[in-house]
C-alpha cells in the first residue's frame, strides 16, 4: 500500500503524473447526494476549555516522539472513544468521505451488475475502455470528489488520490479486466485512507512536525496507515457481500455503517495495543 499524504497535499509521489489533467466531467454522479454532503459534527468541549481532542493529541505526540505502536494504539482508541464520542459520532464526522464512498459503492454495484461497460457508459467514458484502472479512476475523480475548500473535502479528495496511487503501485490491469473483488479492495482502500486523513487532521497534524527528519514524518504516517489498514481491511470485506440494487438512502446507510464498524475495529485494535 502507498504511504498516505496529509489532507489537501499536492498530487505527487505515488499519484500518476496525469492526475492533474483529468477530462471534464460530462454526467452527474449517480447514487449519491453529492451536493448535500453532511457537515462534520463539532466535537464537544470539556470543562478545561481545551476540547476533548486534547488528550488524544497528547497521545499522538508521544507516539510521534517514540514511534511506539502501543502509543499509537492508545492515541487512536482515545480519539474515537473520548475525542469524538464513540464510533457512531466518528462515522458522522466523515461527511465528504461518506459521499465519495457512496459514489464508489454505486460504481461497485454497477460493475457487479453490468461489468466495466455499464460503468463507463454511465459516465460517458466509453473511450477509456481497455485503459489502466488508475487512468479510469483519474477520470472519475472529478465526479466523485471535485475540488473544494474545506478540510473535510480535502480529506476525501486526498484519500481518493492516495487510493489511485495504490493502484499504480499494485500495477492493476485495465479497468475492464478488474474483478468485483478488486473493486472492493479499491473501496476499502479509500475508506482506510480517509479515516487516516481524518485522524491526521484532528490529532496528528501538529504532532508530526516534531521529528524534523522528513523520513521520520513519512514513517509516522506509514505506520498510522498500516495500523488502520490492518485493523479494518479483512473485516470490511464481509460488509460488501450484498450491495446489488442498493441506491439512495440505502447506500448512505450502508456507508455510514461501514465507517462506524471501521472505527469500532480500530478502537478495539488500539485498546489491544495499549
Amino acid at each position: 500500500m502507498g504511504t498516505s499524504k496529509a489532507y489537501g497535499g499536492p498530487a505527487t509521489g505515488l499519484v500518476p503524473d496525469f492526475v492533474d489533467n483529468p477530462p471534464e466531467p460530462t454526467l452527474p454522479l449517480p447514487h449519491t447526494t453529492q451536493d448535500v454532503a453532511p457537515s462534520s459534527p463539532v466535537a464537544p468541549r470539556d470543562s478545561s476549555g481545551a476540547g476533548p481532542l486534547s488528550s488524544p493529541k497528547g497521545d499522538f505526540t508521544r507516539y510521534a516522539r517514540s514511534g511506539s505502536r502501543s502509543a499509537l494504539g492508545k492515541a487512536v482508541a482515545n480519539y474515537v472513544r473520548n475525542g469524538t464520542g464513540g464510533a457512531g459520532r466518528a462515522s458522522r464526522r466523515m461527511g465528504s468521505s461518506r459521499v465519495v464512498a457512496g459514489g464508489l459503492l454505486g460504481i461497485l454495484g454497477d460493475f457487479q451488475q453490468g461489468g466495466a461497460t455499464q460503468v463507463l457508459q454511465r459516465f460517458n467514458l466509453g473511450g477509456l475502455s481497455g485503459q489502466p484502472a488508475a487512468t479510469v479512476f483519474v477520470s472519475l475523480i472529478e465526479f466523485l470528489c471535485p475540488p473544494g475548500g474545506s478540510v473535510d473535502e480535502g480529506i476525501a479528495r486526498q484519500a481518493m488520490l492516495d487510493t489511485i496511487g495504490d493502484m499504480s503501485e499494485s500495477c492493476l490491469e485495465s479497468f475492464d479486466a478488474l474483478t468485483p473483488e478488486q473493486l472492493q479492495e479499491v473501496f476499502i482502500g479509500f475508506v482506510v485512507h480517509s479515516i487516516e486523513g481524518r485522524i491526521m487532521a484532528d490529532i496528528g497534524h501538529n504532532a508530526i512536525k516534531l521529528p524534523e527528519d522528513i523520513q521520520a514524518i513519512g514513517d509516522i504516517q506509514a505506520t498510522l496507515h498500516d495500523f488502520v489498514d490492518t485493523a479494518t481491511r479483512t473485516h470490511l470485506r464481509d460488509e460488501l457481500g450484498q450491495i446489488d440494487g442498493l441506491s439512495g438512502s440505502a447506500v448512505e446507510d450502508k456507508v455510514e455503517r461501514i465507517y462506524e464498524y471501521a472505527f469500532e475495529l480500530i478502537t478495539s485494535e488500539g485498546e489491544r495495543a495499549e
